[in-house]
């Protein structure tokens, strides 16, 4: 149970600084030339509703989940978090 919660905890301490880099982002659109900005916005969007979608799908279940559903529910959880990562 222990390391349940630590795992997320964890993945809400994730979640904060993905909100931040996100809010980074967005500040820096006026360093973008005019003609890139509509993409570079359109694409900080994109991951902010990816982010989304992953708290609302994984957020609650986690911490609900026991036993076999919580390791399925981690798997998933981790495999869709490497998707949201930034490089």
């Amino acid at each position: 149970m222990e390391a349940r919660n630590m795992y997320i905890k964890k993945l809400e301490d994730d979640l904060i600084e993905y909100d931040a880099r996100l809010v980074e982002m967005k500040a820096r659109v006026t360093e973008i030339q005019d003609d890139l900005k509509e993409e570079y916005l359109s694409q900080v969007e994109n991951l902010e509703n990816m982010r989304n979608m992953f708290a609302k799908k994984y957020g609650g279940k986690l911490k609900k989940s026991s036993g076999d559903a919580w390791e399925d529910l981690k798997a998933a959880a981790e495999e869709a978090w490497s998707e949201l990562e930034f490089y």
